[in-house]
């Protein structure tokens, strides 16, 4: 196809020699020129042929275009408008400018336009695939599926297409389905770097955090300046635990696109992790006054807000995210975590077993859910649930440290020991896996791995004395 752009534009400055003052050439020579991204060229070859013929509904309509491509969104719609005035019945014109409505975010507007252009040209990809990714934008991603599935049949080999059908399916969780379109527009388009960070956020959210980070590595090669690209890059580094790379990539996300609600969420949430719970707020509310009714932006400042003990006023902040999102596994989870260190337990099972239902494969949910049923000594329900988010995520210290907790209850010592180990392998500082090993050593009588471990705490061992069942007994082996 680039060839034959090439080839147009060849013949259309042959015949510019001959005709310098011919509005359709110089126009015809713009669109050749916009297909091949010399938009600055296409721009001026348009206003040449309007100011020869300023009521060409055809030029107006082009260079609407031309200037859609480049940004200039407000003066592209003027153009469109003057077209549409001149000629109410041309779906091209429709087209164009429900695209332009779409980057403008009327997509109301856009969707009106698109449905005008589908009615005069009703087997136009174009037409179809437009309005599934206006429809992306409103969140009705079946509707959006509904669509491309259209636009594709019309034009199978089209990247864009695929890639917003990957766009829509991975947020409908079909992450598999996302992977295998986003295959195929990058077999289509190997250097599009906005399938490049879809792939990559797909490759996310399987946990294939490596392979997401290294399609996000090419796309932002190819498009050093994407936002867009920055924020998943920066999503990624956090779940690889890189959270000074997140950080980096973030704040330069921030300064391309200063009111994006979902840069600053993340940045909030990875300055929480960093324990600059200030800088947290700051970001939080922020995104808040970009997107209001966010539940992600609620749950997140529940989780500073947990961080820094303050957990009314995080039960606050998710029970207005639940609200927000009923379905939420993410808001559910965390409003579990909530109310089982408020001592609600009932309360907190209900939210864990409902997130449990919408993402059954969440190692924390799990270990929550197990958490709460040891305190309700549920010890058989708690295992279960522990053995599960076990299987979900072996290298889970906080996994390990409450299934060690359970196995003590069980009298199972030796398999509490093995999971406490395993559990201070991996967080090596954790003064509570401390205590426990402690106390299932004193249970199965070895009283000098009892003392050895509690002093490794650096802790006074008399303070936990309630872990153990003869007080007196403790307080003679102390001296």
């Amino acid at each position: 196809m680039l060839k034959d752009h090439e080839k147009a534009l060849e013949d259309l400055d042959k015949a510019h020699v001959f005709d310098p003052n011919n509005t359709f050439t110089l126009t015809t020579r713009g669109q050749a020129k916009r297909m091949l991204e010399d938009y600055e060229g296409a721009l001026e070859d348009h206003d040449k042929a309007h100011a020869f013929d300023p009521n060409n509904a055809f030029t107006l309509t082009t260079r609407g275009d031309v200037k859609g491509a480049l940004k200039e969104y407000v003066g592209a719609l003027e153009d469109l408008d003057k077209a549409h005035v001149l000629d109410p019945n041309n779906a091209f014109t429709f087209r164009i400018r429900g695209n332009v409505k779409k980057m403008l975010k009327d997509y109301e507007g856009a969707l009106e336009d698109l449905d005008k252009a589908h009615v005069l040209d009703p087997n136009n990809a174009f037409t179809f695939r437009i309005p599934g990714d206006v429809k992306k934008m409103l969140k009705d991603y079946e509707g959006t599926l509904e669509d491309l599935d259209k636009a594709h049949v019309l034009d199978p080999n089209n990247a864009f297409t695929l890639t917003t059908c990957g766009q829509a399916k991975r947020m409908l969780e079909d992450y598999e389905g996302a992977l295998e379109d986003l295959d195929k527009a990058h077999a289509f388009d190997p250097n599009n770097a906005f399938t490049l960070t879809t792939h990559g956020d797909v490759k996310g959210a399987l946990k294939d955090y490596v392979g997401a980070l290294d399609d996000l590595d090419k796309a932002h090669v190819l498009d050093p300046n994407k936002a867009f690209t920055l924020k998943i890059r920066g999503n990624v580094n956090m779940m690889l635990k890189d959270v000074e790379g997140a950080l980096e990539n973030l704040d330069e996300a921030h300064v391309l696109d200063p009111n994006s609600a979902f840069t600053l969420r993340t940045c909030g949430d990875v300055k929480g992790a960093l324990k600059d719970y200030e800088g947290a707020f700051e970001d939080l509310d922020k995104a808040h006054v970009f997107d209001p009714n966010n539940a992600f932006s609620l749950t997140i400042c529940g989780d500073v807000k947990k961080m820094l003990k303050d957990y009314e006023g995080a039960l606050e902040d998710l029970d207005k995210a639940h609200v927000l999102d009923p379905n939420s596994a993410f808001t559910l989870k965390n409003r579990g975590d909530i109310k089982k260190l408020l001592k609600d337990y009932e309360g907190a099972l209900v939210d864990l077993d409902k997130a449990h239902g919408l993402h059954p494969n969440n190692a924390f949910t799990l270990t929550t859910c197990g958490d709460v049923k040891k305190v309700l000594e549920d010890y058989e329900g708690a295992l279960e649930d522990l053995d599960e988010a076990h299987v979900l995520d072996p290298n889970s210290a906080f996994t390990l440290r409450i299934r060690g907790d359970v196995k003590g209850s069980l009298k199972d010592y030796e398999g509490a020991l093995e999971n406490l180990d395993k559990a201070h392998v991996l967080v090596a500082n954790n003064v509570f896996t401390l205590i426990i090993h402690a106390h299932v050593n004193w249970n199965s009588n070895n009283y000098d791995v009892t003392l050895k471990t509690l002093d490794e705490a650096n802790v006074f061992p008399a303070k936990w004395s309630y872990y153990i069942t003869n007080s007196k007994v403790v307080e003679m082996d102390l001296r």
